[in-house]
C-alpha cells in the first residue's frame, strides 16, 4: 500500500541527536507515512541506531552508501521515495507530533507545496529565539508571486512538496555545493501555482558549531564561491528550460542578492577578484541580454556591480562600493568594513592601509 507521505532523512554521524529526531518521526500522528533513512556513510553508531529503529518500526527504511554529502542522500532518498507527497528532516532535528497530519491537510486543496513555522533550539536542544528569516510571509493559501517567493525561506525540510513536480521535471539537489536548498527552492517553484502558509511551529531546528553550514562557515571564501556558483546553476537551468522572461524579475532579484550576500562574507580584498571573476563574465554571457527588460532599480544595481563592483547588502537594496585605485598596493593589506549607507541600508567599502592620513582622506572620497 502507498503510503500518504515520504519523510527523508539523510544521515550521516549525528548519534547524540539522532533518537530525538527517529522519536519525533515515528511519534507522528499521522500514521502512513513512510521514513527513509539515508545513512551517508556513518562512522559514529548511527548507523546502530537506525537499525533499531528499521527493526521496531516497518515504515523505517535504511539506505546505506557511502559518504557524498547531503545533497547526494536526499536526491538518494527521492528515488526511492514512493508517496505522492515528500518531505524532509535533517537528522539533528525533529518535527512536533501533528506536523505530518498538518502539512498533509494543507495541501488537499490542491496546493503545490506548504510551509510551516520553525523553532530554533539551542545544541542541547533547548528553545532559543528564533530567527526573522524564518518568519511567514503569509497565512493560508496563497497565489505566490515574485515577492512572495523571495520573502519565503528556501530550506527544504519546513515543507511539503508534490513528488509528481520532482519526478516530472526531474528536479534534484546539486551534489558537492552547498546552498542545496536554495537551488531545490528556486526550480521546484517555478512550477507551483498555490502555497499554504501553516503558521504553527511544527518543525524544530537545532543550531550547532559542528552542522554543515557552521563548518562551511570557518572557510569563508569557499562558502562565497559556492554561493555564487548556486546564483549561476539557478540562472543557467531556467535559461535551458526557457522560463528566464517569465520569471525575470525573480530571478534578476535572486541572483543579485546571492551575489551581494557572497561578496559580503569576504574581508580581504584579494578574496573578492575570486568571487568577481566568477559574477562579472556571467552577468555579461547570462543577464545583460535580458537587461532592457529588468525593473529599474535592478538596472541600476546590475549596472554598479558590473562597471564599479557595487553589491548590495543581505536585502540587496543598495551596496557597497569595492575602490579601485591605481596605486599598485598588496591586495592583502586591503580590508573591508562598514562605512556608509546608500539607497537607506548598510553599506560597505574598501579601505587601504595608508601611513598617510591625508593620502587615506583623499582616497576615501574621491568617488
Amino acid at each position: 500500500m502507498i503510503p500518504l507521505v515520504s519523510i527523508i532523512v539523510p544521515v550521516y554521524n549525528v548519534q547524540p541527536y539522532l533518537r530525538q529526531c527517529m522519536e519525533g518521526l515515528i511519534g507522528q500522528t499521522l500514521r502512513d507515512i513512510e521514513i527513509i533513512c539515508v545513512d551517508d556513510g556513518s562512522t559514529d553508531g548511527s548507523s546502530d541506531i537506525l537499525a533499531e529503529y528499521a527493526a521496531k518500526d516497518e515504515r523505517i527504511r535504511v539506505i546505506t552508501q557511502e559518504n557524498a554529502g547531503l545533497s547526494a542522500a536526499r536526491n538518494t532518498g527521492l528515488d526511492a521515495a514512493t508517496a505522492p507527497l515528500i518531505m524532509f528532516c535533517d537528522s539533528d532535528d525533529w518535527y512536533a507530533p501533528m506536523m505530518c497530519e498538518k502539512m498533509y491537510a494543507a495541501m488537499q486543496n490542491g496546493a503545490d507545496m506548504a510551509v510551516c513555522g520553525v523553532q530554533e533550539t539551542t545544541q542541547e536542544g533547548n528553545l532559543c529565539r528564533t530567527s526573522d528569516y524564518f518568519s511567514l510571509p503569509g497565512e493560508g493559501e496563497i497565489t505566490p508571486n515574485d515577492d512572495l517567493f523571495l520573502r519565503t525561506n528556501v530550506v527544504a525540510w519546513n515543507k511539503i512538496h508534490r513528488r509528481e513536480i520532482i519526478v516530472g521535471k526531474h528536479l534534484h539537489f546539486p551534489v558537492g555545493l552547498h546552498f542545496e536548498d536554495e537551488y531545490f527552492y528556486a526550480v521546484y517553484t517555478a512550477y507551483i501555482k498555490t502555497m499554504v502558509f501553516v503558521p504553527n511551529k511544527f518543525y524544530f531546528y537545532r543550531r550547532r558549531a559542528a552542522s554543515i553550514i557552521g563548518q562551511a562557515r570557518k572557510n569563508a571564501l569557499n562558502y562565497a564561491v559556492q554561493r555564487v556558483q548556486i546564483a549561476n546553476r539557478i540562472w543557467q537551468y531556467h535559461e535551458e528550460c526557457q522560463m528566464v522572461g517569465r520569471r525575470l524579475n525573480y530571478l534578476i532579484a535572486l541572483w543579485l542578492r546571492l551575489c551581494a550576500e557572497s561578496l559580503s562574507n569576504i574581508r580581504r580584498s584579494r578574496q573578492t577578484q575570486t568571487i568577481e571573476d566568477l559574477i562579472v563574465p556571467f552577468a555579461r554571457k547570462c543577464i545583460i541580454p535580458y537587461v532592457a527588460h529588468i525593473p529599474r532599480l535592478q538596472k541600476k544595481r546590475l549596472e554598479l556591480l558590473l562597471k564599479h563592483r557595487w553589491v548590495g547588502t543581505r536585502r540587496c537594496l543598495g551596496g557597497m562600493f569595492t575602490l579601485r585605485t591605481r596605486e599598485k598596493l598588496d591586495p592583502d593589506s586591503c580590508t573591508i568594513f562598514h562605512r556608509y549607507r546608500l539607497f537607506g541600508i548598510s553599506c560597505w567599502k574598501r579601505e587601504e592601509q595608508y601611513a598617510n592620513r591625508a593620502d587615506k582622506k583623499k582616497l576615501l572620497f574621491c568617488i
